[in-house]
């Protein structure tokens, strides 16, 4: 059980799936998303039982997480026909992906954990590797939020206050208001490094944007 996440996620039953979308700089576990391959092959009927011998053990939430679990789709997918409608599901995604990935997850996800990561394209383009990223998250956490809860993460990117932090809460402060935001410290600059910022964040510049999310009436969570 994993207690890293959100405290209304947590105890959480995370299930990592190898491979990702995007090539995120900065990203913490680029290691299982370069060689997805590499990694096992799920026994979908072993891990059913333990997910319903977690649920016994009191998770409250499956996370289903990677890099990005859309990448493992029809996985997913199968894995889901074998787990009972007890316990609350969670996509844990990047949110970039295609329309069809929504319309195939509907009524089989409660909660979108959906990590939006830059405010514009450029940034992400230099960050992510991402093209038309802003229009395609939008969109998906638009239509997210017509079926399911969503809680929107925003890992703080030191020095991206003005092209991405910002941009990102006034977008979610006229179009999906009623979503809960989590605004995340836990940056690590990457060395080697190109786009990324160099630094880690400071305790004044995460105060910065708690005051900013506030002041919009955006629904904080931790």
């Amino acid at each position: 059980m994993y207690y890293g996440e959100e405290s209304e996620l947590v105890p959480s039953h995370q299930i990592h799936f190898a491979g990702c979308n995007l090539r995120c700089e900065f990203c913490l576990v680029a290691e299982w998303n370069e060689q997805p391959l590499a990694a096992e092959r799920i026994n979908f009927d072993y891990m059913a039982k333990r997910i319903t011998f977690r649920q016994s053990q009191g998770t409250k939430t499956l996370n289903l997480l990677g890099g990005e679990p859309t990448v493992n789709l029809h996985g997913v997918l199968e894995l889901l026909s074998r787990v009972g409608s007890e316990i609350k599901v969670v996509w844990n995604s990047n949110m970039y992906y295609n329309d069809i990935v929504d319309r195939l997850l509907t009524g089989l996800v409660d909660i979108y954990l959906a990590d939006f990561k830059c405010g514009n394209n450029t940034c992400a383009k230099a960050l992510l590797g991402a093209d038309n990223y802003l229009e395609v998250v939008k969109d998906n956490v638009l239509q997210a939020a017509k079926h399911a809860e969503v809680i929107v993460r925003h890992v703080i990117l030191p020095g991206h206050r003005e092209c991405c932090l910002e941009p990102i809460l006034q977008w979610l402060a006229t179009e999906v208001p009623n979503v809960k935001l989590s605004l995340r410290d836990n940056y690590v600059p990457p060395i080697p490094r190109n786009a990324a910022p160099g630094k880690y964040l400071e305790p004044e510049q995460m105060q910065n944007a708690l005051d900013i999310a506030k002041s919009m009436g955006l629904r904080l969570i931790k």
